[in-house]
């Protein structure tokens, strides 16, 4: 849990060093002054700048400490993290401010922050003694971009990586942490760290910082057992830390001599204080909303990320050079402090994660115990539920086996007592004999009383001599097989359902392939009769047709009689075969093929002769009238009944008669000899396609009888297959 986030500025201190003595001795000028109860620094003519401290060439580590560092510490111990970074050129006095080199030899008065703030920290601890505090610290060194670890020289680089925490706090993952007990152990581990930093002799500093350092001690306190015992109040257990920064100094070539390694050095150094100063500048921007935070620039802003508008309360000490040769670089420190005020954090309360860690894992624990309570009452029920069901078994087995002992003994005695009542009556024994003999009679007599007495008292009515449990046991063994032969019935059901699905699905396509061959056989015979009638001379239908032959004296002339007897009238046959039942199940069919016999219908044209006389047109009249009334009685004839076929013999007779007709009429005229060889040529044509229809149709009535073998026989194998289920 974290406290509410209230953002508060980076603090921004300026400590001018004073000159030093070959400075003074080269006669190097005063370039910066403060004004005095202001927190101003004038640097040059007209640069002035507004800080939150600023401390002239007469303040003391002291006064530094307590002024600038002090409240930060508090803030340690009420659980914040907080940062202090000294900030500047080379020699401008970074590393004395902050305390970190020649800790043991120094004087107590200029002593830096750190051994001042490890001091001050451990009083704190030794004045609460109600609170648990442990102590750890690390020291880290970044060298030409790569991190090694102070304390443990032997922690290979590839180790170190800079990371993130569930909570988004940067942590160094891999370095080394030493618990230690007291301030002596943080000094002596800081010494050793110094003697390993990175340091080198320049133009502008013997001892110059060739390398960033940060110095960390991490702080978790807990309130003691018998403090939370007394007040009943528990209070979770707070995890801080404090980073002590010493950057090296930025540098320019031309002022320092760097040459070689040095040179590369110098790059390094350069190059992580610009990235620096670049996050500065954006973190300082009024729009910094809008604009990129560039920490992964470099090793150095990544590790400063919670500082510098992070999760910390923060302290930028800056110091500068009162020389004027070091205007240039005096004036840069000076602007990028200015924007560093700008800089807001959100520090909060950081609380130890494993304290949630710790509460999550009790649960865990407690949950889990009570699983396992619960597992092991559960299996000792079984265990003694599988003890009590062996014990039964082994009760049942022996009862069993008595019983079946004592089936046979009473076998025996009931093979044995007739023969002792015979024996009884003999009368050759002695008396001790018969004496015996009848007490053996008696006992037997009132055992088998006893054992009847009890089986009517168990059994009521019945008289069975098998006990009650037996008779248990036989019940259960009985529900077995019931429940057996229920799940059989069920199985069979289940197959008796799905044979008879089988078996609609059978039926199902033996009637579509029916349907389809009776289909195809009734195509066909429409076919062949169409056929058939179309090369008939007779001019006949089996349903409405739209139009009539035209009745002309055209016509009439050759169907002219001598005799002066009245045309034949037409009539329809009786049916070609008796197919009642077939035409019945397929009356749906009858429409589609009256409409396919009316597309195929066609009339017959003659062409006769143009000669008539008035005669012959009234005799035509009344052949007409005839004629038209015969034709419209059979082609209307039952149009709404089933249609019957005519059947080929009168079609033939009358085809004959119309020819001898015709034959007759045109011999009467002996100016039509050409028309006369026309029809028989006609007549000789028509005959041979007669014939030929004759010879389909014979075709088609074998097909149909086939075909009703055929489906009498399926109709049977289909009815023995319903009644066989």
């Amino acid at each position: 849990v974290e406290s509410g986030m209230e953002e508060i500025p980076v603090k921004v201190a300026v400590r001018v060093r004073p000159l030093l003595s070959k400075e003074i001795l080269h006669n190097h000028q005063v370039c910066v002054r403060l004004v005095p109860n202001a927190k101003q620094v004038i640097i040059g003519k007209d640069h002035v700048f507004t800080f939150d401290f600023v401390f002239g060439k007469n303040s003391t580590q002291e006064e530094v400490y307590a002024v600038c560092i002090k409240p930060l510490l508090v803030s340690l111990t009420e659980g914040y993290n907080a940062t202090v970074f000294a900030y500047g050129q080379t020699g401008s006095g970074k590393t004395y401010t902050i305390g970190g080199d020649h800790i043991a030899s120094a004087a107590v008065d200029e002593r830096g922050i750190i051994p001042r703030a490890i001091q001050e920290l451990f009083n704190h601890i030794s004045e609460h003694r109600n609170i648990n505090f442990c102590v750890k610290v690390s020291y880290i060194e970044v060298y030409k971009e790569e991190l090694r670890d102070l304390l443990d020289l032997e922690t290979s680089v590839k180790e170190l990586h800079i990371r993130e925490d569930e909570k988004g706090n940067t942590v160094i993952v891999g370095a080394k942490e030493f618990q230690v007990e007291c301030a002596d152990e943080v000094i002596s581990l800081l010494e050793s760290g110094n003697a390993a930093r990175h340091t080198g002799t320049t133009q502008k500093n013997e001892h110059s910082s060739r390398s960033h350092a940060i110095f960390t001690i991490s702080v978790c306190q807990k309130q003691s057992a018998q403090y939370q015992k007394n007040t009943d109040v528990a209070q979770d257990p707070i995890a801080s830390k404090f980073h002590f920064v010493d950057l090296a100094g930025s540098e320019r070539v031309a002022k320092t001599g760097n040459t070689g390694e040095r040179f590369k050095e110098s790059v390094q150094i350069n190059s992580g204080l610009l990235a620096l100063g670049n996050v500065i500048s954006a973190l300082g921007d009024p729009k910094r909303k809008s604009v990129h935070i560039p920490y992964r620039d470099a090793k150095i802003t990544r590790i400063l990320k919670d500082s510098l508008g992070g999760n910390a309360k923060t302290v930028m000490i800056t110091c500068i050079s009162p020389s004027s040769l070091d205007f240039d670089e005096s004036l840069n420190s000076l602007k990028y402090a200015n924007r560093a005020k700008n800089i807001r954090n959100k520090p909060v309360v950081n609380y130890n994660p494993e304290k949630d860690r710790i509460d999550e894992m009790e649960l865990e624990i407690r949950l889990l115990r009570e699983a396992l309570q619960s597992q092991q009452v559960n299996n000792q029920h079984l265990h003694d539920l599988n003890e009590e069901k062996a014990r039964i078994s082994s009760l049942e087995e022996q009862l069993t086996r008595l019983q079946v002992q004592y089936f046979s003994y009473r076998n025996c005695v009931d093979e044995a007592f007739p023969f002792l009542v015979d024996l009884n009556d003999d009368v050759s024994l002695r008396r001790s004999q018969r004496d015996r003999l009848q007490s053996w009679i008696t006992m037997v007599q009132k055992v088998r009383k006893e054992a009847l007495t009890i089986q009517e008292t168990d059994t009521g009515t019945e008289t069975s001599p098998v006990p009650h449990h037996i008779t248990i046991l036989q019940l259960k063994r009985e529900l077995k097989k019931c429940q057996i032969l229920q799940n059989q019935i069920k199985t069979l059901l289940q197959e008796k359902e799905e044979q008879q699905d089988f078996l609609k699905e059978a039926q199902e396509t033996q009637r579509l392939q029916l349907k389809m061959k009776l289909e195809k056989f009734t195509d066909v015979k429409a076919l062949d009769f169409s056929s058939a009638y179309e090369d008939g001379a007779a001019v006949m239908a089996f349903a409405r047709r739209p139009y009539s032959v035209p009745v002309t004296k055209n016509l009439l002339r050759p169907l002219h009689l001598t005799s002066g007897t009245e045309i034949q009238k037409g009539y329809t046959s009786p049916p070609v075969l008796s197919l009642a039942q077939i035409m019945a199940e397929f009356h749906v069919r009858r429409q589609i093929i009256l409409s396919k016999l009316e597309d195929q219908d066609k009339v017959l044209h003659h062409c006769l002769s143009d000669q008539s006389d008035e005669e012959e047109d009234n005799t035509g009249s009344e052949e007409k009238t005839s004629y038209k009334h015969s034709i419209n009685r059979t082609w209307t004839q039952n149009h709404t009944s089933l249609y019957f076929l005519p059947d080929v013999s009168d079609i033939k007779r009358q085809v004959d008669k119309s020819d001898l007709s015709n034959k007759s009429a045109l011999q009467t005229d002996t100016t039509t000899g050409e028309e006369i060889d026309s029809l028989q040529k006609i007549h000789v044509f028509n005959m041979q396609k007669l014939k030929n229809s004759e010879l389909r149709l014979a075709e088609a009535e074998q097909k149909i009888r086939e075909l009703a073998l055929n489906i009498k026989k399926k109709e049977e194998l289909i009815k023995e297959l319903v009644r066989t289920g």
